[in-house]
């Protein structure tokens, strides 16, 4: 239906003698709408895009251990994320200080953490004119974010818009504007993402270029503010340096499991796990909401922002991230997989 739709569209929109300049403006603004929330719909459901595969990211936080400030800072981070809740409460978070205005907005890339699991960013944004937040529901942002080697790690954009590096698999799995004084103009804008497959890069020298303010009033109404930011993000390598950040390595007690763990890694936010099954699974159901993590105390861990699957010659290969961080003391932990079996992992 959507194929249909775009044809359509752009067979009308070569016409260009035939529309009126406000018509044609008026369906590029209706596309764009249906371009940007027909993405936001994907994030919500990402364990159904069986193809997706290695994704990055990166997460803004603030180094901060008064308990006043830690309170505030995860007042901000409530996604629900246990694993992002810890590591913020073990100081992993980074202050940033880089900001820039355009377009009579004023972005600024306050706080954030990554490893190579997840991540996230907090901007905050400010409209000189506060009047175009009058009736708004929602801010977003087209955003990328550039490494200082020159490769494109994520790119947060439309489909109207064409990537500018190879690595198309990036999703966000969750962003929210916890604050939003539509009087003042002031706006935060706070976003959580990660690589199923554990393979975020190390940040050094990277810049978040903000193409555009998104501005949604309902279903049916927003507006696309174009324009040009860019944010310097200070090096993740500075957060293993301060906090002596390490990963944690588990392997499979045996190899009788129908469950063949081939990576459980887990870092300052979450448990990086791939494992496979013999044969090609098709329906997705059987890992959404069947998987869970145990540890020897009987805690329980789901990977709650999803999976991928990617099937090849009979064998189904799952990778996703549970909330069991390297901060965690546990020796053990079972991986089980209700209708299907379990695998019991060691701490090397």
């Amino acid at each position: 239906m959507k194929d249909n739709f775009e044809n359509e569209m752009n067979q009308a929109m070569n016409k260009e003698r035939e529309i009126p300049a406000k018509v044609r403006q008026s369906i590029e603004q209706s596309y764009d709408l249906i371009r940007v929330k027909s993405k936001k719909k994907k994030v919500s459901y990402i364990w159904k895009q069986a193809a997706a595969a290695a994704c990055a990211l990166f997460i803004t936080g603030a180094v901060l251990s008064n308990e006043h400030v830690m309170a505030g800072v995860n007042e901000f981070f409530s996604f629900g994320d246990k694993g992002i809740e810890q590591a913020a409460n073990q100081g992993f978070i980074q202050e940033n200080t880089s900001a820039a205005a355009d377009q009579n907005i004023n972005i600024a890339l306050s706080r954030y953490f990554s490893d190579k699991n997840k991540a996230g960013m907090s901007f905050e944004l400010t409209f000189e004119d506060p009047s175009i937040l009058v009736g708004a529901e929602e801010v977003t942002m087209d955003y990328r974010v550039k490494n200082g080697d020159g490769e494109y790690i994520a790119e947060f954009i439309p489909d109207t818009k064409a990537l500018k590096g190879n690595n198309s698999h990036l999703f966000i799995s969750d962003s929210r504007n916890p604050l939003m004084d539509k009087e003042s103009g002031e706006i935060q804008y706070d976003v959580i993402g990660e690589s199923h497959k554990g393979q975020i890069p190390a940040l050094k020298g990277a810049v978040v270029e903000v193409e555009s303010v998104n501005v949604f009033y309902g279903t049916n109404d927003m507006k696309k503010i174009d324009g040009k930011w860019k944010l310097a993000a200070a090096d993740s390598n500075m957060l293993k340096e301060n906090f002596s950040v390490q990963s944690v390595q588990y392997v499979m007690k045996d190899g009788t499991s129908a469950i063949n763990v081939s990576k459980a890694e887990a870092n300052p936010t979450s448990l990086n796990l791939i494992f496979s099954l013999e044969g090609e699974y098709e329906d997705e159901n059987l890992f959404a909401h069947r998987m869970k993590m145990i540890d020897e105390d009987g805690n329980e861990y789901k990977a709650v922002s999803g999976f991928s699957m990617d099937r090849q010659t009979n064998k189904t290969i799952i990778s996703t991230n549970f909330p069991v961080t390297s901060y965690n003391q546990s020796s053990k932990l079972t991986l089980i997989i209700e209708g299907i079996g379990e695998a019991d992992l060691t701490r090397k």
